[in-house]
C-alpha cells in the first residue's frame, strides 16, 4: 500500500514516530535447523538425504497421496509417491511423519517484510526468519530500496538461508506527495523519458519487477491524492516490457486498474475495492495474463484496525507476534491510525463487494494470488499471511483453491513455477509438515511441524528462539 500527502498537517508523521511494540533482538545469525536425530551430515562427497514417511501429500500435481514419502537430496525433491512404490534411499534420515500433511510452502506476493507495528526502524532480516516460522517459504516485496532489496536478495540467496526465498520490484514508481515512495527512494516521472530512465535505473539495479502506482487514495481517506498521467504510465510499461520485466500496479479502485491494464500492466498487487468488477476488468485480466493479488488482510485493517487486530492475536496460538498486534486495539490506538486514515467507513461497507470480487475474478480463471501488503500498519507478519487463506475461503474459494493461490499460482506470477509452487521431483525442496488437514479446516495452515526449505529442515519454535517482541503485551525471550 502507498500513501499520499494528503496535506501537510496529515497525521502519517506521528504514525512512524509510534511505537506499538517491535522486534528488540535481531536475529543476526538464525538458528532453526531441527535437532541432531532429525538431520543427517551430508556424506563425503554427497548430499544430505531426507526421507518424508507416512504423509498425505497435498499439492504433488494432481490428487492428495495418503501415506506417501517425499524424498529430498541436497535442495531438491527427487522422489513423491506412495509409500508402498517408493524407495526411501538407505541413507536417508527418515522423519516420521504418520498423521500429518506435507504441502508446498507458502508464498506471500506483497509483503513489506516489516512487523506490521508503527516503528519506522526495523530489522528486516529478523522478520524474514519470523516469516519462515510461520510457514511462508517465498515472498515478494514490492517497495523498497534498492539497497535493502540488494540485502534481503543476497541474504536469502542461499538453500540454507533461514528466511523465504526473496523477489521484489525496488522501490515504486509513483507520482510526487507520495510519502512512503519517497521513503524508499521512489521514482517520480513527469514524463515519458523520465518514465524510461525510471526504468532502466531498476533493471541496472537487478529487480525481478517494476511497481506503478495509480490510487487517488479515496477509499481510506477523504483527502485526494494525485495519479500518474497516462501517457507516462503507458511509456514506463512499455519501457519495462522491453527490458523483460512485468509491471505490477497499486490500483485498488476500478477505473484506475482499467488504466493500468490497459497500458498493459500484468498484475493488480490489490483487490477492487470501490465497486463490483464488470466484464470489461476480467476481459482486460485476461487479454494481458495478469494476476489479481486480493490483499483481503489489508481492507479488513483499514475497515477496522481494532477487530481485525484481535482477529490476528487470536490465530496466534504462540503469541509471537500478539504483543504487537494487541497495541492497535486500544482506543488511542484506533484514534490514532484513523487520524490518517479517514474514510474507513466506506472501506468497511465495501468488504463485502471486495470479497464477491475476488470470487467472480476467480470464477472467471484470472490467476489469482496470495498477498497481505504484510508488514503495513496494524498488518502482522507471519499470521496475516495464514489468516488471508482463511479470508479467501470465507469468500468463497475451497481451501484447496486458496492454497494454490499461494503456491503455484505465486511461482506462475514470476515465471519459476518450473522450480517452486508443488511437491514434484526436481523442484526446490521448500515444503510445510503440518499436523492438521488444511484441506478440512484451512486455518490449520498454522499448525506447523516442521518447515523445510531448500532441503533444510527447521523446527519454527527454533526458528524463534534468541529474539523477543517489546510493547504492550511485554517482552517475550
Amino acid at each position: 500500500m502507498q500513501l499520499r500527502r494528503a496535506s501537510p498537517a496529515c497525521g502519517l508523521a506521528l504514525l512512524l514516530a509510534a511505537n506499538a511494540g517491535d522486534l528488540a533482538v535481531p536475529l543476526t545469525t538464525p538458528t532453526g535447523t531441527v535437532a541432531a536425530q532429525e538431520r543427517q551430515p551430508a556424506p563425503t562427497g554427497g548430499q544430505t538425504v531426507t526421507a518424508i514417511s507416512g504423509a498425505t501429500v497435498l499439492g504433488a500435481g494432481g490428487s492428495p497421496i495418503p501415506n506417501a514419502v517425499v524424498v529430498i537430496e541436497g535442495s531438491r525433491i527427487t522422489r513423491v509417491g506412495p509409500a508402498a512404490t517408493t524407495a526411501i534411499p538407505s541413507n536417508a534420515t527418515v522423519i516420521d511423519a504418520k498423521g500429518r500433511f506435507v504441502i508446498p510452502g507458502l508464498a506471500d506476493m506483497h509483503n513489506h517484510v516489516r512487523s506490521g507495528s508503527f516503528r519506522a526502524q526495523q530489522n528486516p532480516l529478523t522478520v524474514m526468519t519470523v516469516l519462515l516460522a510461520f510457514g511462508v517459504t517465498m515472498l515478494f516485496d514490492p517497495s523498497l530500496t534498492t539497497e535493502e532489496f540488494s540485502t534481503l536478495k543476497q541474504s536469502s540467496a542461499s538453500d540454507a538461508a533461514a528466511m523465504p526465498r526473496f523477489f521484489g520490484t525496488g522501490p515504486i514508481v509513483t507520482v510526487k506527495g507520495d510519502i512512503l515512495g519517497a521513503q524508499v527512494g521512489a521514482p517520480t516521472p513527469e514524463s515519458a523519458a523520465d518514465a524510461r530512465a525510471a526504468v532502466k535505473a531498476l533493471k541496472a539495479a537487478g529487480v525481478d519487477a517494476i511497481k506503478v502506482a495509480r490510487d487517488d487514495f479515496s477509499w481510506a481517506s477523504k483527502q485526494r491524492a494525485s495519479t500518474m498521467p497516462i501517457d507516462v504510465l503507458s511509456a514506463l510499461v512499455s519501457a519495462a516490457h522491453g527490458e523483460g520485466l512485468k509491471v505490477y500496479a497499486h490500483a485498488p479502485m476500478l477505473q484506475h486498474a482499467k488504466d493500468v491494464l490497459r497500458a498493459g500492466a500484468d498484475g493488480l498487487l490489490h483487490g477492487i475495492i470501490d465497486r463490483p468488477v464488470d466484464q470489461e476488468l476480467i476481459d482486460l485480466l485476461l487479454r494481458n495474463r495478469a494476476v489479481y493479488v486480493p490483499t483481503l488482510s489489508l481492507y479488513e485493517d483499514v475497515a477496522d484496525v481494532a477487530s481485525w487486530a484481535r482477529r490476528q492475536s487470536s490465530h496466534d496460538e504462540r503469541r509471537v507476534v500478539s504483543p504487537i498486534a494487541d497495541g492497535f486495539t486500544s482506543p488511542a490506538a484506533v484514534q490514532q491510525f484513523e487520524g490518517f486514515f479517514n474514510n474507513t467507513s466506506f472501506t468497511k461497507d465495501q468488504l463485502a463487494t471486495q470479497r464477491a470480487n475476488l470470487k467472480r475474478i476467480f470464477d472467471a480463471r484470472v490467476p489469482v494470488v496470495m498477498g497481505t501488503d504484510s508488514g503495513f500498519f496494524g498488518i502482522m507478519m507471519g499470521v496475516s499471511s495464514q489468516i488471508e487463506l482463511a479470508l479467501m475461503v470465507e469468500a468463497g474459494l475451497t481451501p484447496e483453491a486458496a492454497l494454490s493461490t499461494a503456491t503455484i499460482n505465486a511461482a506462475r506470477m514470476i515465471g519459476r513455477d518450473k522450480d517452486y509452487g508443488s511437491i514434484e521431483p526436481g523442484k526446490a525442496a521448500d515444503l510445510l509438515i503440518l499436523d492438521a488437514d488444511p484441506l478440512a479446516d484451512i486455518n490449520n495452515v498454522r499448525r506447523i511441524y516442521r518447515v523445510v526449505r531448500g532441503g533444510t529442515v527447521h523446527d519454527p519454535a527454533q526458528l524463534l528462539n534468541g529474539f523477543r517482541i517489546t510493547g504492550p503485551g511485554g517482552a517475550r525471550n
